[in-house]
């Protein structure tokens, strides 16, 4: 129920952040094209204020221009020179040829137009008076009173369409102190339509802007539009003053403001491409991480389903995972173990909810151990976790520095195991206990067979052969009785001491062998000659060979110290040679010593049985021989070899064994040199 309505949350927050991915590139997109628009509008108008500056400059220089070339034209007229009216026609023919905006140049003596340029045969202009032109005569009036050039517009024109007229007033010089006469008037006409055609001049406004200009009122305010309105139009204006007057220039966009900029398709396109990109990785972004959330929700259910503990630090040792298995492995702390508390933090609560150690003192010093352990996983250990209840834990580390530690409920197991030790402790104490009881019965039974085996020597039988001897009646056939009741006895007495010998044997094989079980077994470490003892040795069972037509030799390559217990080092060459003999029915038996600079080697050759390769393990194991028939033909325990291992490793060397089947064994003795021996050989 709980994973469902996790599973619909998430599945509503992720539709939920979709939408806001949308919105939100949406809202940003918009907020890019309206910007770029009002950039684009911004430079549109500012490219039009620029041409309106040009193009106003131009109507302005035409107008000073038309002036200066008028005022020409006045100096001519009120001159007394010669040729006049030709000198007037040139120049008025040359102004316009530059200047193709002004339609008529008119001469109006007395307010009557007498001449008109450019002169065609019908002009209608010829011959009109001002005061029956009731559009243009204020304008003249204006310009008499104010005794300056008036420029009024734009107007009906008598030609047609609608123009600009430049009155220019003309007043005749004063003679003497009499005031200026009054001449007339020089009329200009400018067409609307070709007054701003100045664009050959500038072929790249041809066609964008259409140009107006007007008088303002004397009275109408001199502030220009706000800046909102003039954001929201796609006319731009100029203001200047020209003759007395002031005048608007305005600039309008032929074909209005565009309803989006040249950059906005691809802003649209770019946006859908980073929607869908978008979109896209938020839905491979989900995939993850549902693909995350499954393997961790199929990580956590595998985890927990295992029954052993399982428990994981990060490199911080900070606790990231466990398992409902090792939360029951430790009920006292499990309401504390919550991820991001440390190892040690940890363990101070389960120091502190068990009581253990139970000194005080000793509780730092635990953690301490416990800690170098955890930083440094070496395998596994055994751990009690409360009384009677044992785990095994096994620490490692992973390759990113976490700490994985898997916890292994073994109480059974070591409750069998401390049975088995306890048992095997009770059959080593009865072992002992059975060893000793059985030494000193068997070594008086050796002893007395010993003196058994040599009947002849006894006191008594001396006396009998004595009384034998001094008596005359006696038949041959009681003196051939006693001597052989003596051999008898003797050969009894030599079955006897043999086998109890040889039950001696075993006893102080089962003692040595309970000793070393134990850890009791104490060694007289001392400096001794090695090839004595091995000559020795091989002198002592030589003997015992030949009785069964084996030959025993023996060599060395000089003398050699080695640190060892003689005792156990005679012993450990005896059960070698002593089970060479045992298992070699014909050939020889070989005893050497090869010694160097490190170590001195024994080597018991002989050329038995064998031992074949799966059975080479089982040679030193204790209460095991290789073969049961064997066994029973030689006798024995099998802890001879088992024996002989164990001493060797308390002297530090090593027991090995090389065997062929049919052709022999080689038992190897490896000891090593002392230290000071080494040093003296090395330095000589």
């Amino acid at each position: 129920m709980a994973n469902t309505f996790r599973e619909n949350a998430r599945s509503k927050a992720y539709i939920v952040l979709n939408i806001i991915v949308l919105c939100c590139v949406a809202g940003i997109t918009y907020s890019i094209i309206k910007l770029d628009h009002e950039q684009h509008i911004a430079s549109l108008r500012q490219d039009a204020r620029q041409a309106l500056h040009e193009v106003t400059n131009q109507v302005q220089h035409q107008f000073q221009e038309t002036v200066l070339v008028t005022k020409n034209i006045e100096n001519i007229l009120l001159s007394s020179e010669s040729f006049k009216d030709k000198k007037i026609e040139l120049l008025i023919n040359d102004l316009l040829e530059q200047n193709p905006g002004i339609i008529a140049y008119a001469l109006a003596p007395g307010l009557k137009i007498t001449r008109s340029f450019p002169e065609t045969p019908d002009s209608k202009v010829v011959g009109l008076e001002y005061k029956n032109i009731p559009a243009q005569l204020s304008g003249v009036a204006n310009a008499y009173r104010r005794q300056t050039p008036v420029i009024e517009g734009p107007l009906p024109l008598v030609q047609g369409g609608k123009g600009y007229i430049m009155h220019y007033p003309v007043f005749e010089r004063p003679q003497g102190l009499g005031a200026p006469r009054f001449w007339g008037v020089i009329s200009i006409v400018f067409d609307c339509d070709t007054l701003f055609n100045l664009q050959q001049n500038n072929p790249h406004l041809s066609g964008e802007y259409t140009f107006g200009l007007s008088a303002l009122p004397a009275n109408s305010p001199a502030a220009l539009p706000s800046e909102a309105e003039a954001a929201n139009s796609h006319v731009v204006s100029s203001r200047f003053e020209l003759h007395g007057k002031t005048w608007e220039a305005t600039a309008r966009l032929t074909h209005g403001l565009p309803p989006y900029s040249p950059q906005s398709p691809y802003l649209v396109a770019f946006a859908l491409f980073a929607t869908i990109a978008l979109l896209a990785g938020l839905w491979a972004f989900r995939r993850v991480t549902l693909k995350k959330q499954e393997a961790h929700t199929l990580l956590t259910e595998a985890i927990n389903t295992i029954q052993e503990g399982f428990i994981a630090f990060d490199e911080k040792e900070r606790l990231v995972s466990v398992n409902q298995k090792f939360l029951e492995y430790h009920p006292k702390i499990a309401d504390g173990m919550v991820p991001g508390r440390t190892m040690e933090e940890l363990l101070r609560l389960w120091v502190e909810k068990n009581q253990f150690p139970v000194e005080i003192s000793e509780r730092e010093e635990w953690i301490a151990k416990r800690m170098a352990r955890f930083r440094n996983p070496t395998g596994s250990f055994l751990l009690e976790v409360t009384k009677d209840f044992w785990v095994k834990v096994n620490e490692a580390k992973t390759p990113h520095g976490y700490t994985v530690g898997i916890w292994t409920n073994i109480t059974a197991e070591k409750r069998a195991i401390d049975a088995a030790e306890a048992a095997d402790r009770e059959k080593t104490e009865f072992l002992n206990n059975v060893s000793h009881e059985l030494r000193t019965p068997l070594t008086v039974i050796s002893g007395r067979a010993t003196f058994l085996q040599h009947a002849e020597r006894l006191p008594q039988a001396r006396r009998l052969q004595t009384a034998l001897d001094n008596s005359t009646g006696t038949s041959p056939e009681i003196r051939g009785g006693v001597e052989d009741y003596q051999t008898f006895v003797s050969e009894q007495a030599g079955g006897i001491a043999g086998s109890s010998k040889h039950m001696l044997r075993l006893v102080e094989d089962l003692l040595d062998w309970t000793k070393v079980a134990r850890g009791k077994m104490e060694l007289d470490l001392q400096e001794i000659e090695a090839s004595d003892i091995a000559r020795s040795v091989a002198e002592d069972l030589r003997p015992d060979a030949e009785a069964k037509g084996l030959t025993l030799t023996y060599d060395d390559n000089g003398t050699a110290i080695v640190n060892a217990d003689p005792v156990r080092l005679r012993q450990i060459l005896y059960n070698l040679i002593s089970n060479a003999i045992k298992f070699t029915k014909t050939g020889n038996i070989h005893l050497s010593m090869v010694q160097d600079a490190e170590e001195i080697t024994f080597s018991v050759t002989d050329t038995g049985c064998g031992i074949s390769p799966e059975n080479l393990d089982r040679v030193f194991l204790r209460f095991q021989q290789v073969d049961g028939s064997m066994s029973r033909e030689n006798g024995g325990l099998g802890l001879g070899l088992a024996i002989a291992e164990q001493l060797a490793s308390l002297h530090g060397g090593a027991l090995a064994l090389e065997s062929e089947v049919e052709i022999g064994s080689t038992f190897r003795l490896t000891l090593p040199r002392p230290a000071v021996d080494c040093e003296v050989r090395q330095s000589a």
